[in-house]
């Protein structure tokens, strides 16, 4: 009878790490705070370049779509288009910054769209507050970018560096952000980010 309950486990330990493995194919769970009260004049934007118009209208309706009743107040995002192929994304009625996060992972690697042949650079900004879970409070109310890392492989992680230089890291399995050494930033979201 032991060996049956070991081969359970087993097979439960494997599927967990299969759908973590799949980066952010595997959707992270929302942590709603009740504290978040949108602010229509926020600071939010996030810069995208690689997409044409129409696959970042569906980057956007299918994000909008995936996360519509998960608890989170109304939002909208709003493109302007910056160059070929670059916009910028704007929260008219502000967005939790936990689907913040999500979005910057998301447009970077969406659930429906192959990036065969296809370079994306995507950073997004806004000023840190406390429902960014687990950054050091002496930080808030500093400007941040976040972005996917350099050499990400995991796909389902995004880093935040604060205007005075610390850098944290988000998994979409702990939905906590970590203090993290190496920044991992690389210089196409640097360059992408200045002026921001």
């Amino acid at each position: 009878m032991s060996w049956i309950l070991l081969v359970i486990v087993l097979v439960a330990i494997g599927l967990a790490a299969w759908s973590f493995s799949r980066g952010a194919r595997a959707r992270p769970q929302p942590a709603v705070s009740t504290h978040f009260v949108p602010d229509p004049k926020n600071d939010k934007v996030i810069v995208v370049e690689g997409w044409d118009d129409t696959d970042l209208r569906k980057v956007i309706d299918d994000f909008i779509d995936a996360y519509n009743s998960d608890g989170y107040p109304e939002y909208t995002i709003e493109p302007q288009k910056r160059a070929e192929k670059a916009f910028s994304l704007t929260f008219p009625k502000d967005i939790h910054p936990v689907l913040f996060t999500f979005l910057v992972n998301y447009i970077g690697y969406p659930f429906d769209l192959g990036l065969t042949g296809r370079s994306i650079v995507v950073g997004g900004k806004t000023t840190l507050t406390s429902l960014f879970v687990g950054i050091d409070p002496s930080i808030i109310g500093q400007k941040a970018i976040l972005y996917l890392p350099e050499n990400d492989q995991d796909h389902d992680i995004v880093y935040l560096r604060s205007a005075s230089g610390v850098t944290f890291a988000n998994s979409f399995t702990e939905l906590v952000w970590r203090r993290v050494n190496d920044a991992r930033l690389a210089a196409e979201v640097r360059q992408l980010m200045d002026g921001v």
